[in-house]
């Protein structure tokens, strides 16, 4: 892999040329030249991507080691199979106030990033791993007209322990993550998709899961009284019985 200069860098933005196989260290993102970049099979260690105007970038196969993003415009871009994760280090890249909306992490490794006041709405993580990743103050919402909707997509991925504190991630499609030990104290996930999510041990004091759909979820550790709200929480009948004996109540058939 060969370290690319600034020129070339630009040069190959400009003709709308990938990138391959380049190490992108040294690169100056600020103040690029017009052109939708597409960047395979290339690393980026040290960096901050400061400010970059990155609107509709495609990275496939690349690895971005102890990179910070700070409000960066990457609105539409796509993550194919990139890693954002240090095992050396053991620490993620941080997403600061980063636009993310209608972005995609397609089997991406998240593990351990951040994404303080990143803007995520209709964002869509498919089978990405992401544990002890923290989302506790992203962005996920939309105003339409008098209420908010999230629209962000977690399609089976990994989110084990990842923090959503507080977060508003009403309408969203968890469906087929584990999230075992996620932390949602005081989210709101009012009409979530979460069918065969795992959600066991997950903490949930004071969220609200007004007509989230439950069904097929594993709910082992789930704390049903802690929920803000849950009326209208659509559930299996094998996940009922589960809920329901701690309180002391059998649930039969019919």
């Amino acid at each position: 892999m060969t370290a690319l200069d600034q020129e070339a860098f630009e040069a190959a933005l400009r003709a709308g040329k990938p990138v391959e196989n380049a190490d992108l260290s040294d690169i100056d993102w600020t103040d690029l030249p017009d052109g939708r970049l597409v960047v395979r099979h290339s690393t980026i260690r040290n960096a901050v991507i400061d400010d970059a105007p990155l609107e509709g970038a495609v990275f496939e196969h690349c690895t971005f080691l102890r990179c910070s993003f700070p409000v960066s415009r990457l609105s539409q871009a796509r993550f194919i199979q990139c890693s954002f994760y240090d095992p050396d280090g053991r620490q993620g890249c941080t997403f600061s106030g980063t636009e993310l909306d209608h972005a995609t992490f397609d089997h991406c490794n998240l593990t351990m990033s951040r994404f303080p006041r990143a803007d995520l709405h209709a964002a869509s993580f498919i089978a990405c791993k992401a544990p002890g990743s923290d989302f506790e103050d992203a962005d996920f919402s939309r105003r339409a007209g008098r209420s908010s909707v999230a629209l962000v997509t977690f399609s089976e991925c990994i989110l084990d322990m990842a923090s959503f504190r507080g977060a508003m991630l009403d309408q969203c499609n968890l469906e087929g993550s584990s999230l075992t030990q996620a932390d949602f104290t005081r989210a709101s996930l009012k009409e979530a998709n979460l069918q065969r999510a795992d959600l066991s041990e997950a903490i949930v004091q004071g969220a609200e899961f007004e007509r989230a759909d439950l069904r097929e979820a594993n709910l082992t550790g789930f704390k049903l009284l802690d929920l803000k709200s849950r009326s209208g929480i659509k559930l299996s009948e094998s996940s009922l019985k589960r809920l329901m004996a701690p309180l002391g109540i059998r649930v039969f058939p019919g």
